[in-house]
């Protein structure tokens, strides 16, 4: 192990992530600190070292919180996803590899929402809980986690944003049970997976350059998707109408069957709306470089689009976005 230093430094500065993203042996991509006290930090891991502080009793007492810098945090989760995303390709992996995999999406994504003004941490957390603990009640966990781990990791990330998203409008909706849930969830973290059957160099051009023949490609994804997933016995009818209507809108404009808000299923407009509202707070499509915050979010979809998505999903949208910003605004 590298040379402990304990060192003053901001609590603002670190950020605290799960131990269980790290083992002996594995390649420190940053520098892994341990939190002693407020402001006083125990330096344990330097970034191109192997960690060996895995066995460490101050590292498995319970309380103790191992941390990050903050801008070191995405880099952490990118390693932490890919590397055990290859993982999860070989056989008799662990579910406790696979959870890590998920977790680390979860982590990254969560770090991403901060100065979004979308709702608190603490609300994105528990969602995220949410989100984690559905290994237990998925027989094809492995399936749909190695499907998850194919797609390109921005793609992924983006599924993680559309399901925090998502989830939080059922909850201010107080009309979605556990099970409809659990299908939302399903629903955001595979909608894409049909991206695999895109020519790689087609979602990195610019959408207006797109050709009558690329547009049309890329909007059979969502087909494309269902066709893959159909045969897997946790994924029901629920969970693909979601995956084949989440470009689907309320003025019948989407695709890929440009059908009308009392056609798209309750789920679907759900996520049809966290979708594209992922896409703007993150720039998912990648093709004018602009990020939104919440509230500019909001606007762009009232003002620019009119408002195309199911109302009481969107009324729930600005609902979560308003309890936010009071929360917040009490806390000034």
């Amino acid at each position: 192990m590298s040379e402990q230093s304990i060192l003053n430094i901001g609590d603002d500065k670190l950020k605290a992530v799960s131990k269980d993203f790290f083992f002996n042996g594995m390649l420190l991509p940053v520098n892994v600190y341990l939190k002693i006290k407020s402001n006083h930090y125990l330096l344990i891991g330097k970034k191109g070292e192997k960690s060996e502080f895995a066995q460490l009793h101050s590292f498995k007492n319970e309380k103790s919180e191992v941390c990050v810098m903050f801008e070191d945090l995405s880099t952490l989760m990118s390693y932490i996803t890919q590397l055990t995303g290859k993982l999860i390709e070989q056989k008799n992996v662990p579910d406790s590899v696979k959870v890590k995999f998920l977790a680390g999406l979860t982590e990254s994504a969560l770090a991403d929402f901060d100065g979004k003004n979308f709702t608190s941490q603490f609300q994105l957390q528990q969602t995220s809980k949410f989100l984690l603990s559905m290994k237990d009640s998925l027989q094809d966990f492995d399936q749909i986690m190695l499907l998850l781990s194919e797609i390109p990791e921005e793609e992924s990330k983006h599924a993680i944003f559309t399901c925090l998203i998502a989830l939080s409008i059922c909850d201010e909706m107080q009309s979605t049970t556990k099970a409809a849930r659990e299908k939302v969830a399903l629903g955001c973290l595979l909608h894409d997976v049909g991206y695999r059957h895109l020519p790689s160099d087609l979602l990195k051009k610019p959408k207006h350059q797109w050709t009558f023949e690329e547009n049309a490609l890329f909007e059979s994804h969502p087909q494309k998707a269902v066709e893959m997933l159909r045969d897997i016995k946790d994924i029901s009818n629920d969970v693909l109408l979601i995956i084949m209507e989440h470009h689907e809108n309320a003025q019948g404009t989407g695709f890929p069957k440009k059908i009308r808000d009392i056609k798209i299923s309750p789920l679907g407009r759900i996520v049809g709306l966290a979708n594209y509202f992922a896409e703007l707070l993150f720039n998912h499509s990648g093709s004018s470089g602009k990020t939104y915050t919440a509230d500019e979010a909001i606007k762009y979809i009232e003002d620019i689009l009119g408002q195309p998505f199911n109302r009481q999903a969107f009324l729930a949208l600005k609902n979560i976005i308003n309890k936010n910003y009071l929360q917040e605004k009490s806390k000034s």
